[in-house]
């Protein structure tokens, strides 16, 4: 019966991550969700910039402290680890309805796509950075990198299979597919604002900060080959030397 309820728990939490990051795809251009990153009551500047700011750093912040070995180490002590990473995409979602219900929406034009063709160009490279991401997950196992996996496995009495380190497809051309598309992503916007502004920069910023202590976890974990890696792959633009 535990064994069922791991897999139940963790197939709900496979579809509502997927369905949070579809809605935050939705959010973040203003398209095909009740509530857009411009849309609610218009605060003063400042007080928005600081609501946003913040937000977008507690997003991130739960995505690197959660992702730590310590972290993992710690919560595993109460969180069954058939269901630790489940628990971790839950909690994702939360983040994610917090984001979305407190945003402050900026609604001041800072470029807008009027041409048609352009704007379905605009539209193109941002579902295709949505896509890129989505497809780095299946290098290291999509359903385990949502949590399902390892409760199917637990369901089936199997010993988990280790993911062996390898530099393949997305990961031969950069280290950090995802958190590459997280920059790019949000400039391709049609109509862009400065509340998507507030949310491009300090994603932005926040990547470039954050890889470095992500590095430095992988050097811990997986060493002379990550360094090796390291060496031969860029950290986010393909064809270039760190």
């Amino acid at each position: 019966m535990t064994k069922f309820l791991f897999l139940f728990y963790s197939a709900i939490g496979y579809l509502l991550g997927l369905a949070s990051l579809a809605y935050l795809a939705g959010f973040l251009i203003d398209f095909g969700v009740p509530k857009g990153i411009n849309d609610g009551n218009v605060q003063p500047f400042w007080i928005s910039v600081l609501i946003d700011t913040s937000l977008v750093l507690g997003f991130g912040l739960h995505h690197s402290l959660t992702a730590r070995s310590s972290f993992k180490r710690w919560w595993t002590q109460w969180i069954p680890e058939p269901i630790e990473r489940a628990t971790y995409v839950y909690m994702t979602a939360v983040v994610t309805f917090i984001v979305v219900f407190f945003w402050q929406p900026i609604p001041v034009t800072i470029w807008q796509v009027e041409n048609q063709a352009g704007s379905i160009l605009v539209l193109t490279v941002y579902v295709a950075i949505w896509l890129m991401m989505s497809a780095a997950t299946f290098h290291f196992g999509h359903f385990g990198f949502f949590g399902l996996r390892q409760a199917w496995d637990r369901y089936l009495d199997r010993s988990a299979a280790s993911v062996p380190f390898t530099a393949r497809y997305l990961y031969s051309l950069v280290r950090h597919p995802i958190s590459l598309g997280w920059m790019l992503m949000p400039w391709f916007a049609p109509h862009m604002t400065v509340g998507q502004l507030v949310w491009a920069l300090t994603v932005t910023c926040y990547v470039l900060i954050a890889t470095k202590y992500e590095e430095a976890d992988l050097v811990r974990e997986i060493g002379d080959d990550y360094l090796k890696y390291r060496a031969e792959v860029p950290t986010f633009v393909p064809g270039t030397r760190d």
